[in-house]
């Protein structure tokens, strides 16, 4: 159904009808076209560094006589190194 504005005079008297209509007309607005991008904004103020942490260098992976990786080892960059195990899902 087609919208229908009210011409609203002083003294008129605000109605669930006449809110229900203006309500309906704005449902029934299809969407505009989307606008164009915006410009970029301000760039934001540079984080505080994180943390030295550790990288890793290596992994070496171990398999059973079938091929079947079982598990295996981390080297990080400071030489130390880690037992990775490896479960079946």
């Amino acid at each position: 159904m087609a919208y229908t504005p009210k011409e609203w005079k002083d003294g008129d008297v605000i109605t669930k009808e006449a809110l229900n209509n203006i309500e309906q007309g704005i449902v029934n607005v299809p969407a505009g076209p989307k606008g164009d991008k915006g410009d970029t904004g301000a760039a934001g103020a540079k984080g505080a560094a994180g943390a030295a942490g550790l990288g890793i260098k290596g992994l070496t992976l171990t398999k059973d006589g079938d091929g079947k990786i079982t598990g295996g080892t981390l080297t990080f960059s400071d030489d130390t190194t880690a037992a990775v195990p490896v479960t079946e899902a």
